[in-house]
């Protein structure tokens, strides 16, 4: 009887032990890591491992219901790139009012109201001046379409025009002389930005964007582009452009 009852004893003391360590062991688990230094114990491990498949990427197309104003910069990337791509492409630069630069400090804030649809013709004004980013053609020629080297530049003007309209208003501003037409812009949903130039005639070819120096064009035959302009300005580079918040 005195064994059975050492035996016993010994197991209820064995039983206690377990359950004091386990609580220990439950009070180590929870508490929190600074807790854990001052005992001198490690951190915690996570409870969940970084999973690079789970990292959110920073949007950098506009988002928004219809009527939403959306502010940010104009980028210009090497074209058949964007700023969702992984790795993502070094810009090529950012609009001023009435240049590229390729300090983004130096990027002006741009702003436009969502559209209903990707589809329709938006401008894109300073948010700390009253200037539209419009087309300006600087040439003798104001259609831009293929078999023409005629181009447009991008620069901030105070001239608006209407969704459509052919015919181009005079700009002089500091920066520029010429004719210009401000509502010309789309966006899609990724931000990415199209210019629809109306010719005299009515008509809209598309038409793409170079980059040069520091300044950005539009022409709607970039070979010819290139052979004109190839002599004096050998750097022209075919961008896209995107408005990022």
């Amino acid at each position: 009887m005195l064994t059975i009852a050492r035996i016993a004893s010994l197991a209820l003391l064995a039983f206690s032990f377990l359950t004091v360590v386990q609580a220990s062991a439950g009070a180590r688990r929870a508490a929190t890591n600074a807790e854990r230094l001052a005992r001198g114990l490690g951190p915690a491990r996570p409870k969940r491992l970084y999973n690079a498949s789970r990292t959110k990427v920073a949007r950098s197309a506009p988002s928004g219901a219809p009527g939403t104003l959306q502010t940010g910069v104009v980028a210009m990337y090497p074209a058949g790139t964007s700023p969702t791509d992984t790795p993502a492409p070094q810009p090529l630069g950012y609009m001023t009012q009435d240049e590229m630069t390729t300090n983004p400090a130096f990027a002006m804030q741009y702003q436009f109201t969502e559209p209903s649809s990707s589809s329709a013709l938006l401008e894109i004004t300073s948010t700390t001046i009253i200037y539209h980013l419009d087309g300006v053609a600087t040439g003798s020629s104001t259609t831009l379409a293929p078999g023409s080297a005629a181009y447009v530049r991008l620069f901030a003007s105070k001239v608006h025009t209407a969704p459509g309209a052919a015919v181009p208003v005079h700009a002089a501003e500091p920066w520029i002389i010429g004719y210009a037409q401000s509502t010309i812009w789309t966006v899609d949903d990724s931000g990415k930005l199209s210019v629809h130039w109306v010719n005299p005639d009515g008509s809209v070819y598309p038409q793409y964007f170079f980059v040069s120096s520091s300044f950005v064009y539009v022409t709607g035959d970039p070979e010819l582009l290139q052979q004109e302009m190839g002599q004096s300005n050998g750097n022209l580079v075919l961008a896209d452009l995107y408005f990022s918040e």
